[in-house]
């Protein structure tokens, strides 16, 4: 016998006495051999490709394409992005993965203390650690509500032929009087 078989999926294959093989277009699914369509069908005898196959994995450090044989591609890219984190900056793709370098929270200020909350970024705290005002008529000196702050220290030596006053950066001054 002679075979019929066009080894065409659209074609249903049948054999006629009269007329030899016989090939009726069929609509059915059929697979065009293309991984970037989908719901590919029968049409006119041939398998034609459906939809486009949308290659997407939302990920911004990654170049979404689509390859004829293989399907979705996701190659890394270096472009700059956003890691969703207030203490990182000059944020890049990497590996395909979005990272960027730690920033320093730093006021200066030693009566806060300096953190960084990823949600809103830096953060300085009062406290009420033990400080230097920089005046040397204060003693004492201790950190509140972010500012360092002394006690006023007195300079009266208790001698009446003496004047007494006080200077902010060298301290107690004690001058003879006459």
């Amino acid at each position: 016998g002679i075979s019929c078989d066009d080894n065409n999926p659209c074609t249903n294959d049948t054999c006629d006495g009269a007329k030899g093989c016989v090939f009726t277009n069929v609509t059915l699914g059929c697979d065009d051999g293309n991984a970037c369509t989908n719901g590919d069908s029968c049409a006119g005898g041939v398998c034609g490709g459906g939809a486009s196959v949308t290659c997407n994995d939302s990920n911004v450090c990654t170049n979404d394409t689509c390859n004829a044989s293989s399907g979705c591609v996701y190659s890394a890219n270096t472009s700059s992005c956003s890691d969703g984190n207030a203490c990182t900056n000059s944020d890049l793709c990497s590996n395909k993965a979005c990272a960027g370098s730690a920033i320093v929270c730093n006021d200066s200020n030693p009566c806060t203390s300096d953190s960084c909350n990823p949600a809103s970024g830096c953060v300085y705290t009062a406290n009420t650690i033990a400080c230097n005002d920089g005046d040397a008529c204060t003693a004492s000196d201790v950190c509140g509500g972010g500012a360092c702050k002394g006690n006023s220290i007195t300079c009266d030596d208790g001698n009446a032929c003496t004047n007494d006053s006080c200077d902010k950066a060298t301290g107690c001054k004690v001058i003879n009087n006459n």
